[in-house]
């Protein structure tokens, strides 16, 4: 999965790695250009020294010892020089070891010494008492080149140190620049569940347009449902006169024409009635948009099952649940959803209909029992068909469990039909939690 972070994370890196070497071998690069150039200088005053001291003698210049650096007579000592003149000169340093002589100048390599040294050596041609001189002299750079070395390491570690911290910095820079947009987020789901009106536009600079165009589309989006939903009640409410009027014309005929005549005509009648109470259901059904008040299991539960009782005085309903408090639905939907399932169960059962209610991590799970005579397996799902009644004698249209079944499905939730342990019937609902 594509990540911000990730994505941010390896081309900080890149650019760091990139960086660290860059900065770390060029700073070693500089640093020995730098010492060569200082060195060349000390090697020249070097050669000017081994100048001066080439003496006036019988037979010509020769080299005063006296006059010769001390280091140059330690063997190895990292100093060395050859003088090239009417004689040959070699430093007592040098051993029995050779330099490489001629040119002008810094030599472009460094040369192999003793003991697996790396000299740095300048040669230059003099002109003194009419004598042709030439002088070599090197000088030991193995012990910078182990520094250049160490130093090099160190830079590559304090490199390696901070990049883990540019990292580490960076995702969390990231981390709280996200802030606003967890924030929406949880702002999103509380709209969802109908908590909210809009989104908080206190956020910055960069996500303001983004928060105002959410903002005028959840506005959009509400006034399209609720001119769909007021369309749908004005025309239910519209129909509901002349099918009243249709009915009462129908009566009125039966007195003239036979059942076998009328009969049809009624069941036509009540199958558009039943559509239309279903319709006018719907229209009211958007939980996603519901910015009602939730439902109290404190106040709304005892006055619905009180409600409930005084219709059915001949019953007992009893209510059990683990704890009280409110659940997170709109206080229409809820009582609806738990009116219909009680009244159904209220309407066979023989003396008892049982409600048991729990909300866990899974969600809200309903249980509606009762000892009347239940429902055969093979004709459940039947009865949550549109309209369905498999007692025509009942008094109502069938529409309690449908109503239901188009409820729980709003709000994704599952409706499960089974035997109940009482005899009768069990209605089972789970609704998943919303935020």
């Amino acid at each position: 999965m594509n990540s911000i972070g990730r994505r941010l994370g390896s081309g900080l890196l890149l650019i760091m790695l990139f960086s660290i070497v860059l900065i770390g071998q060029g700073s070693v690069w500089l640093y020995d250009r730098a010492q060569r150039a200082y060195l060349t200088t000390l090697l020249q005053s070097q050669t000017d020294g081994l100048l001066a001291a080439m003496t006036p003698g019988t037979n010509g210049l020769y080299l005063d010892m006296d006059k010769v650096d001390p280091d140059y007579r330690r063997a190895y000592s990292g100093r060395y020089f050859v003088v090239q003149g009417r004689e040959r000169w070699r430093s007592r340093s040098l051993w029995d070891q050779r330099l490489p002589i001629g040119g002008d100048g810094l030599h472009a390599d460094l040369a192999p010494g003793p003991k697996g040294q790396q000299l740095l050596v300048w040669s230059s041609e003099y002109s003194k008492r009419g004598e042709q001189i030439e002088i070599t002299v090197a000088l030991d750079y193995q012990p910078l080149l182990s520094e250049f070395q160490r130093a090099r390491w160190w830079l590559w570690g304090l490199g390696a140190a901070v990049i883990v911290f540019a990292l580490l910095l960076q995702q969390w820079l990231l981390h709280r620049s996200l802030r606003p947009l967890r924030q929406a987020q949880r702002e999103l789901a509380e709209w969802r569940a109908g908590k909210r009106l809009e989104l908080n536009e206190a956020v910055p600079l960069e996500l303001q347009p983004l928060v105002a165009e959410i903002n005028r589309l959840g506005q959009q989006v509400e006034q399209v449902l609720q001119r769909g939903r007021s369309a749908a009640g004005d025309l239910g409410h519209a129909l509901k006169t002349p099918l009243a009027v249709l009915e009462s014309n129908l009566e009125n005929l039966s007195a003239v024409l036979s059942v076998e005549q009328t009969q049809p005509m009624a069941e036509q009648l009540a199958a558009i009635h039943r559509q239309l109470e279903r319709t006018l259901q719907r229209a009211r059904l958007a939980p996603e948009q519901s910015r009602g008040e939730r439902f109290s299991t404190e106040t709304d539960l005892p006055a619905l099952v009180s409600t409930l009782q005084s219709l059915f005085p001949h019953l007992e309903i009893n209510v059990q649940s683990a704890r009280a408090g409110d659940w997170p639905y709109d206080r229409e939907d809820m009582t609806e959803l738990l009116g219909n399932l009680i009244d159904n169960g209220c309407k066979w059962a023989t003396s008892k209909v049982n409600l048991a209610w729990r909300s866990d991590a899974a969600g809200l799970q309903l249980c509606i029992e009762d000892d009347g005579p239940g429902i055969p397996e093979n004709e459940r799902e039947e009865v949550l068909a549109r309209g369905k009644r498999l007692d025509q004698q009942m008094q109502g249209h069938g529409l309690g469990l449908g109503i239901v079944a188009d409820l729980v499905a709003a709000y994704e939730g599952q409706l499960v039909l089974a035997e109940s342990a009482m005899g009768g019937l069990k209605v089972s609902v789970l609704l998943p939690l919303r935020a």
